[in-house]
């Protein structure tokens, strides 16, 4: 009895969908079905996958090889040299991506979604592309680098793919491994001495330190894929050993000792006695390795990786500076940091939190049809704001830059109804929209309802204060359930608040029905600038809120970050809208598109 292989399921396969296959479903959805991004997206997902955040260490051993040259390097080999020891780790990642696919869809399934927007396809054009312009390049640098670099991309290409695959060789694939430093290392030294020279003994030492500390870290690399590779049946330096934790020991164990090595190169007069000074940073790698030994599953393993590769930077970083205080250095450092924050704060990378679980977070497209009564964007925890409640309106202000008061303003300014009007404003948070509508609208009478007792308690503080306490009547209300009779309000507005509700089409058929005939519902929410260079700025100042919100350990700020990211744009808002039976839609994007103003009518008679 034969069986036929996994069949690739019908394209095009949302996020959601992909990231619900078994694995062998979605390498099959992967090797059958080419990438259909726009060349933007192309761009972006080439960029993600080459993980740019993990070359910073090769960049900055590559300015540690150049700093033995004997004479001032032109600055343009200079840096041609340095994009050449960037696309060495780039090139490598992207290999791996390639060569991964059955083990990466059990340990990063969320990449496996990035590989299949790509395609398998356009990333081996890219890899071949990248090849010629590393060989071309070397060009310049004479016949014999040309040599070198050839000999290296082999070893690159042979690291990851068949014949050898020599990942899959655990100590030759350390070795290998351990290129993705010592290699920028030599080039520096190549470019330095104005040629492919031998090393002298002095320079061994520092040859030596960086090869051994890079091979204990690729020790650490492989122990967060230790389910994924033993289920793939690969062996790496993890799955020699029974268990992810017995292979986190070692490596814990290996890595400390790798950093208490950084006297070798000071002994054998590769280094000056400052470059000591680096040495607590081994203090740093064995709280790492203890974080990593305590890893309860791949996802906190991987977590722990992620700022290993930051401390690697740092690390070399100090050497670099210690052993060559120039400003060359001091660009070098700041041109990783550089790369490291933006892939941060833009999500450029494939190994992120997301990306070890079932659902990625960033680069998808949201399925368009959730079901019935449910938001695509994550709806947001009551004790989320319970936590949040003294701190919103800085939550707010912060994420607009101050815009949002600009934004309520306009809101008010749109609700259009009669004198002495009936006014509601649903989920009110702090009172902000209903303050901003009473200072609008003196003879307004206006009800504020929300479900949330923390922030119904900081809006009441607020509207005492500012002497609104008489013309604002808070209340206790879910806006999927409003309390009111049908045809109580002659408008009706909500901010920020639609896709945090249970049910938002719930929420929408009952502003609809509180209306009046002829009544206004106004709609203010947060949305993504449309024009690509705003929307770069803006979602990396996201990242910049979300990494503030984690190092105070608030979680508001990533939250508030994904509902953003999530948004499925205005006709969704629309459509809900005219589902509830609202006429005469109008939206109105402010501060490009930041925040959009969404109006709808109630139908007279």
């Amino acid at each position: 009895m034969t069986t036929s292989a996994p069949s690739a399921p019908p394209v095009p396969l949302t996020a959601r969908g992909f990231v619900a296959l078994p694995p062998t479903e979605q390498v099959a959805a992967i090797r059958t079905r080419g990438g259909a991004a726009s060349l933007g997206t192309t761009l972006r997902l080439v960029i993600t996958l080459g993980r740019p955040r993990t070359c910073v260490p090769g960049l900055v051993a590559y300015a540690i090889g150049l700093g033995y040259a004997p004479a001032p390097v032109p600055v343009g080999h200079a840096v041609l040299g340095a994009v050449l020891a960037l696309l060495v780790g780039f090139s490598a990642n992207l290999h791996n991506t390639y060569t991964d696919v059955e083990e990466d869809s059990r340990n990063l399934p969320g990449r496996m979604w990035l590989l299949y927007r790509l395609g398998l396809r356009r990333l081996a054009w890219t890899l071949a592309g990248l090849n010629a312009f590393m060989v071309g390049a070397a060009v310049v640098f004479g016949p014999g680098f040309v040599v070198f670099t050839v000999i290296g991309l082999i070893g690159l290409h042979q690291y990851s793919f068949r014949p050898l695959r020599l990942k899959a060789r655990p100590l030759l694939g350390l070795y290998v491994f351990a290129q993705a430093v010592v290699g920028p290392f030599l080039i520096g030294w190549f470019i330095g001495q104005d040629g492919v020279r031998g090393l002298p003994g002095p320079v061994w030492g520092m040859f030596g330190f960086l090869f051994a500390w890079f091979v204990a870290k690729g020790l650490v690399k492989n122990v967060p894929d230790f389910d994924g590779d033993h289920a793939a049946g690969l062996r790496t330096s993890a799955t020699l050993f029974p268990t992810r934790t017995a292979a986190a020991r070692c490596a814990a164990l290996v890595t400390v000792a790798a950093y208490l090595c950084l006297p070798v190169p000071v002994v054998v007069g590769a280094s000056p006695m400052a470059v000591l000074w680096a040495l607590p940073w081994s203090l740093v790698a064995a709280y790492q390795g203890v974080r990593l030994v305590r890893a309860e599953d791949a996802a906190a393993a991987n977590a722990v990786l992620r700022g290993d590769m930051v401390l690697s930077s740092a690390f070399l970083a100090t050497v670099l500076l210690l052993q060559e205080p120039r400003w060359s250095s001091v660009a070098v450092i700041a041109a990783g940091a550089l790369i490291i924050a933006a892939s941060d704060l833009l999500a450029m990378d494939s190994r992120r939190d997301a990306d070890t679980g079932s659902m990625p977070t960033r680069e998808e497209p949201i399925a368009m049809n959730p079901p019935t009564g449910t938001s695509a964007r994550p709806a947001t925890p009551q004790e989320l704001f319970d936590r949040i409640a003294p701190r919103y309106d800085l939550f707010n202000s912060l994420l607009s830059a101050g815009s949002d008061r600009r934004w309520r303003r306009e809101v008010a300014r749109r609700l259009a109804a009669p004198p002495g009007a009936d006014v509601l404003d649903v989920a009110t948070g702090t009172g902000s929209l209903a303050i901003a509508v009473a200072r609008h609208r003196p003879d307004a009478r206006i009800v504020a309802c929300d479900i949330n007792a923390s922030m119904l308690a900081v809006a009441a503080r607020r509207l005492e204060r500012q002497g609104l306490s008489g013309r604002i009547t808070l209340k206790s209300a879910p806006g999927e359930l409003l309390p009111f009779p049908d045809a109580s309000f002659d408008a009706v507005c909500i901010a920020f608040a639609i896709d945090d509700m249970a049910d938002r089409r719930a929420c929408a058929a009952e502003m609809a029905r509180v209306l009046r005939p002829g009544g206004h519902l106004v709609l203010l929410e947060l949305g993504v600038p449309e024009q690509p260079v705003l929307r770069s700025l803006y979602l990396g100042g996201l990242g910049v809120m979300s990494l503030l919100g984690r190092a105070r350990g608030m979680s508001g700020y990533r939250h508030l970050r994904e509902e953003i990211i999530t948004y499925r744009g205005p006709e969704a808002v629309r459509s809900l809208l005219m589902d509830a039976g609202l006429t005469e839609y109008t939206r109105t994007p402010l501060t490009g598109g930041i925040a959009v103003v969404h109006a709808a009518v109630r139908e007279k008679g």
